[in-house]
């Protein structure tokens, strides 16, 4: 018999920071009939084993993105774990998985059409050393969920982390992309 990751109290304590990450942990304790300190403390327990992470995700609606995702088949799992770990870092990737045999699935967002198209023409894991095949389909933004975990850069460099300069982009330099966001070349609203 298996144990339950969350018992009641620690499923109240998700649903509640679900709806709302700043939630007073005195309010979820009057729903759970404990301790505000034993709320807390269970908290800590959850995001220390890394059962659930309270992070600030986007709305990007008001930036009016697009989204893609593409499915790629990769030549060996050697390649699929270099390149997994390759685009975690990258500031556009939403959702980074693999697939069953070798296959990636990826979910990126762009500031317009242009930029997307760019991204996924010079910088994506399409064009990567190893990919046999691929599947793009461009969209609007979901309807749900409607905040993202788009990643926001304090700090930009010189280089993005794929490894792609802007600065010796075409699609940059022609003012097709805004360029990466984790770059200082960057461009866009973020």
């Amino acid at each position: 018999m298996s144990r339950r990751l969350l018992d009641d109290i620690d499923k109240v304590i998700v649903s509640e920071l679900q709806k709302d990450g700043r939630v007073a942990l005195a309010s979820i304790a009057k729903k759970t009939g404990v301790s505000h300190v034993a709320i807390h403390k269970r908290l800590e327990r959850l995001i220390n084993k890394e059962v659930v992470k309270v992070s600030a995700c986007l709305n990007v609606e008001p930036l009016d993105s697009k989204i893609a995702a593409m499915l790629v088949e990769v030549e060996n799992s050697r390649r699929l774990n270099e390149l997994t770990e390759l685009f975690k870092d990258c500031p556009r990737t939403v959702l980074l998985s693999p697939l069953s045999a070798c296959n990636l699935l990826t979910v990126v967002v762009g500031e317009d059409f242009s930029t997307l198209e760019s991204v996924i023409g010079v910088c994506s894991l399409r064009v990567q050393k190893g990919v046999r095949r691929s599947e793009v389909h461009i969209g609007k933004l979901p309807d749900y969920p409607k905040f993202l975990p788009i990643r926001v850069i304090a700090e930009r460099k010189e280089s993005s982390p794929c490894g792609v300069l802007c600065s010796k982009c075409d699609s940059f330099k022609d003012g097709e992309c805004l360029g990466c966001p984790a770059t200082k070349f960057y461009n866009g609203p973020l």
